[in-house]
């Protein structure tokens, strides 16, 4: 219970005196569970607010918070990283909830920012760096949030950082080191936090699963001090940040320089990843790299090479040309609704094992062949979806109200206005818009694809396993045919059993092409191929 000082009414009371009252509302208040911290921790944020102590006690309070409040956005924000979207009801209200508490905490450092600057007051004037580099922790932490959940950063945040960067910059700050939390001898500062949020958006965190953000989250905070802001470059063009503007860094030439404009300069950053990459190349460890203890390296040298080419290269120049292609293109999701669409048959791919009846067997002798009567095509429906642009290999497209949730690395089949087929495709990238819109970026698979069904082989011992959905993706000129097997399936030099039509086929497993959330691309090597009707019976 805070204790009004002298003269002052109980209502118009801080709500916290000091740092020692904070240690005893959090000695008592329920932290345990993430949901409750977040929400104990920014009701208790806007009480300050309401009825703040001293600055200076309200700069102790809030430091004393900043580990409750970092674990509890951490626990919390396990329930939208990486789901797939739209999210669900709980999903959703995790991330207001871990939004609202962060964006409490900005605004509490800011007003102690405004008290120190505008006010001139002379407890705060010693900390003008500290609060800083915390309000703009708090606005970079509510930008990462967006990106785990996939959500469209408002451009007010990307407006309130580059503010607090102008204001630190002119008060001499931008580089003063301060400790990273109370009585910490890690230090920070206003610019690499800055640095870091730039860095982590040019990485095209949307495109990025939950574990590489994690990863590219933790390097850009390392490495943010190798990048230089300044005035001009070396180089005729390069990434650039508007400080007067609200939105995020572009490529952007020399001569379009304001005075509020910022280039990259990454030739440092550039020499760094490179000889990391080249070291992982080698067969040196991670962790020795000063990468991480939890980074795997054939899958660090992979992210490194693709975050050399998004923070020091060119945006990439397409293959194929994009066109806008206004319209609709039919969408299904699933491996069971896409073999469908595909033009599958529902009997002898469904769940159970693919044994013969009776009847089969009678046909079977009888025609050399089970009828088609109990194969007819599954029906489907497909969600229609505005096209926003295509190219001969991806799609770009827009969703607006309710429908099927969609996952980054997912197999989807499009088929865009006035096509005949459907066609395999990969989310790549997608992303809720402030309008609550779903768009996704679609990668298609090389190939035409042909769905068939698909099981481990059988030895004639004991019951088959049952055939899954499959696909058979024709080899592009040049290439070799792939097969699509659900996620999971892949194990190298095994050999399955295909059901083409009437026909079983015997092919090899040899190597894993691309992993995906519901899927594996396979390269393989077909065996022998032998009718239906010369199949044992199980």
């Amino acid at each position: 219970m805070a204790v009004s000082p002298p003269g002052v009414a109980l209502s118009q009371a801080p709500a916290l005196m000091d740092v020692k009252a904070c240690e005893q509302w959090l000695a008592h208040a329920s932290l345990a569970d993430p949901r409750q911290a977040c929400q104990a921790l920014t009701t208790l944020l806007e009480e300050l607010e309401e009825r703040p102590p001293h600055e200076a006690a309200h700069l102790e309070i809030l430091e004393r918070l900043r580990d409750p409040i970092a674990i509890a956005n951490t626990a919390h924000a396990r329930k939208f990283t990486g789901r797939p979207l739209p999210l669900r009801d709980h999903e959703a209200q995790a991330f207001d909830e871990v939004f609202d508490l962060w964006t409490a905490y900005a605004r509490a450092f800011r007003r102690l920012l405004r008290a120190a600057v505008e006010n001139g007051e002379p407890a705060m004037r010693p900390h003008v760096g500290l609060l800083c580099e915390r309000a703009a922790s708090c606005t970079a932490e509510l930008i990462t949030t967006h990106y785990r959940a996939r959500r469209e950063v408002d451009s007010e945040h990307w407006q309130s950082l580059h503010e607090l960067y102008r204001l630190a910059d002119a008060e001499g700050v931008a580089e003063q080191a301060v400790p990273v939390k109370r009585r910490s001898a890690h230090m920070a500062s206003l610019e690499k936090v800055y640095l870091r949020a730039l860095l982590i958006e040019l990485a095209n965190p949307y495109s990025l699963s939950a574990r590489d953000l994690q990863w590219t989250r933790r390097w850009a905070g390392l490495w943010g001090h190798k990048v230089e802001l300044g005035l001009s470059l070396s180089a005729p063009q390069g990434y650039a940040v508007d400080l007067a503007g609200e939105a995020p860094p572009s490529w952007t030439r020399l001569e379009a320089a304001a005075p509020t404009l910022r280039f990259l300069d990454t030739t440092a950053l550039r020499r760094s990843v490179k000889a990391r990459v080249r070291k992982l190349e080698a067969g040196e460890d991670p962790d020795a790299l000063g990468l991480g203890k939890d980074v795997i390296g054939e899958d660090a040298a992979r992210l490194l090479a693709q975050l050399l080419r998004a923070w020091t290269e060119p945006p990439t120049t397409r293959q194929f040309a994009r066109r806008i292609a206004p319209g609709r293109t039919e969408l299904v999701v699933g491996l069971d609704v896409i073999h469908a669409a595909c033009g599958g048959k529902l009997s002898r791919a469904a769940g159970g094992h693919w044994d013969y009846s009776r009847r089969d067997a009678e046909q079977i002798a009888i025609y050399g062949a089970v009828a088609d009567a109990g194969e007819a095509k599954p029906s489907f429906t497909a969600e229609k979806w505005d096209t926003l642009d295509e190219s001969a290999n991806g799609f770009k497209l827009r969703r607006k109200g309710a429908g099927e949730r969609v996952a980054h690395r997912q197999l989807v089949a499009a088929k865009p206005q006035g096509a005949r087929a459907f066609i395999l495709s990969e989310v790549r990238w997608l992303c809720v818009g402030i309008d609550r819109a779903l768009t996704i970026g679609a990668h298609a698979l090389p190939g035409l694809a042909e769905p068939v069904s698909a099981r481990p082989r059988w030895a004639g011992r004991g019951a088959p396993e049952p055939f899954v959905h499959a696909f058979l993706i024709s080899s592009l000129p040049g290439g070799s045919p792939s097969l699509v097997l659900p996620a999971g399936r892949f194990q190298q030099g095994r050999e399955l059993e295909l059901r083409v039509n009437d026909e079983v086929r015997r092919v090899r497993l040899d190597a894993l092409l691309q992993h995906g959330a519901d899927f594996d691309r396979v390269a393989f090597t077909a065996c022998d191929q032998q009718s239906a009707a010369e199949q044992p019976s199980p």
